[in-house]
């Protein structure tokens, strides 16, 4: 389908899915865009994706990490919470928030710093009902530029439903550390964790959205001991590059607008026996869809989303209400993907949606 023209309603942009193009390769059929909540509705303020965990038949747990950016007396703090409701009020009801002093065991880490910051943006649910939390981590030695914050992919683990965590360690940066390396979607395949990050090439200053593994029930032995274990990049061809080095991995999405970004989500679809991937774009106001068969290989079938010009559509989330896993790392042929609508000059905009996906 080719890419008509946007309608515009009000201050919000609506995409009717004639907008949307998909992949004739496979039957995914995009819904039109629906929405959820207003700026002045939506009782968060979107900052990281939001991770998703079966509450009952008919309502899903939400959760959202706000980081970093809550002034108090004891210094910058970030703020974690829980809602819950059903798929067109999902943030219904407000579970419980905390601050992170009251909601992490820093395990030693970050300890005397300026400013420190831990995201949970993936969460995934053990058998037992333990949950392991992928996160994003922003620290700086002191108040300064940019150039003074250093990011991170690291784990937590959660023995209590969510209600608090420990902090086990980090696992990945880019090789240039200051780099946002976004974070948060993951699979599991072949009893390996893969997660998906930001790196960036030293040569050519470019990001390169990039994947690093570790084996799953490795993983899970060491973060219920509340540490981490040797964790490695995928880098031509190889998984040899240890996760917190210097050495850039190698990039696993096509840069079709320059701009790809792994601030996203990811799920195992099984109507399609493959992998899919939401990848956004910035400046080029787009969500895209990717899918792969062996979660390094990954190749673009639809245009989730088109927002204004001037807007940008991070932080998205798969969610499948009824669907093969509680923590939504599956899904089957009939799901969601919720996102929001933010300005690239406006953090704080934030309108959210939600489009149907459908496999034929």
């Amino acid at each position: 389908m080719k890419t008509k023209a946007l309608i515009i309603v009000g201050a919000v942009t609506m995409a009717c899915s004639a907008d949307i193009t998909t992949s004739q390769a496979q039957p995914i059929k995009i819904g039109e865009a629906e929405l959820i909540y207003t700026e002045d509705e939506i009782p968060i303020r979107y900052d990281g994706s939001m991770s998703t965990i079966k509450k009952d038949a008919n309502s899903m747990y939400f959760f959202h990490s706000f980081g970093c950016r809550l002034k108090a007396e004891s210094g910058r703090r970030s703020r974690h919470s829980w809602h819950y409701g059903p798929p067109m009020d999902p943030l219904k009801v407000h579970h419980f928030s905390k601050q992170d002093d009251e909601f992490w065991d820093y395990n030693g880490y970050y300890e005397g710093l300026e400013e420190e910051g831990i995201w949970i943006l993936g969460i995934y649910k053990r058998d037992n009902g333990d949950l392991l939390g992928i996160t994003h981590s922003e620290v700086r030695d002191f108040p300064g530029t940019k150039e003074d914050q250093v990011f991170s992919i690291g784990l937590g683990y959660s023995t209590d439903n969510g209600e608090s965590w420990t902090y086990c360690g980090e696992i990945v940066r880019a090789a240039d550390p200051h780099t946002n390396v976004g974070g948060g979607a993951y699979i599991i395949k072949d009893d390996y964790l893969y997660v998906y990050y930001n790196d960036v090439d030293l040569v050519e200053k470019v990001r390169r959205p990039s994947v690093a593994r570790s084996k799953l029930s490795q993983v899970l032995e060491d973060a219920s001991s509340h540490k981490v274990g040797k964790w490695y990049k995928y880098r031509d061809g190889k998984w040899d590059t240890p996760g917190l080095s210097d050495i850039s991995g190698t990039g696993v999405i096509p840069m079709v607008y320059g701009a790809e970004d792994l601030h996203s989500d990811a799920t195992f679809c099984t109507a399609l026996d493959k992998y899919l991937l939401t990848v956004q774009t910035h400046g080029a106001n787009r969500l895209l869809l990717f899918s792969s068969s062996d979660g390094v290989n990954w190749t673009q079938e639809a245009v989730v989303d088109i927002a204004a010009e001037g807007e940008m559509q991070p932080y998205s989330s798969f969610v499948d209400f009824d669907g093969p896993s509680d923590d939504c790392s599956k899904v089957d042929g009939n799901f969601y993907i919720y996102y929001p609508r933010k300005r690239l000059d406006d953090h704080e905009y934030d309108y959210m949606y939600r489009r149907q996906v459908n496999i034929e």
